[in-house]
């Protein structure tokens, strides 16, 4: 389990199940139409940001799963998952980073508070959400 300190209070966001290589996100905001990928994450302070971000592409993609960090207020980490949610890559961000590319094609890109994952994700694990 990974848990995001936030204001002094701890909300557990993934859960690692080791064994069969399955990251579980516990807390998910959903990103699906084109203005709600615009916005991701802008304007969210630190202090707000203790869920997963899931950014849901039209197609899988790794142009099309670029990220930027411009006008970002914190760091992140982030996800790139392809059409069977397995992770094919991954990255710690900082605010204004100009462009970041997923080395292969994503479907979904999942942002979490920095120093969330900790580093225990490989590629190829499997990634589900509520």
């Amino acid at each position: 389990m990974i848990m995001n300190e936030k204001a002094g209070k701890m909300r557990k966001i993934i859960s690692i199940m080791e064994k069969n290589k399955t990251i579980r996100l516990l807390h998910v905001k959903h990103a699906r139409t084109f203005g709600e990928r615009f916005k991701g994450l802008l304007g969210v302070s630190p202090r707000e940001h203790d869920y997963a971000l899931v950014f849901h592409m039209a197609e899988e993609s790794a142009l099309g799963a670029s990220i930027h960090m411009l006008f970002m207020q914190m760091p992140i980490d982030v996800l790139w998952l392809n059409e069977k949610k397995e992770v094919v890559d991954f990255a710690a961000l900082k605010p204004w980073t100009f462009n970041y590319t997923p080395a292969k094609p994503a479907k979904y890109v999942v942002e979490l508070p920095a120093r969330t994952l900790n580093w225990k994700i490989k590629i190829g694990m499997k990634l589900t959400w509520a």
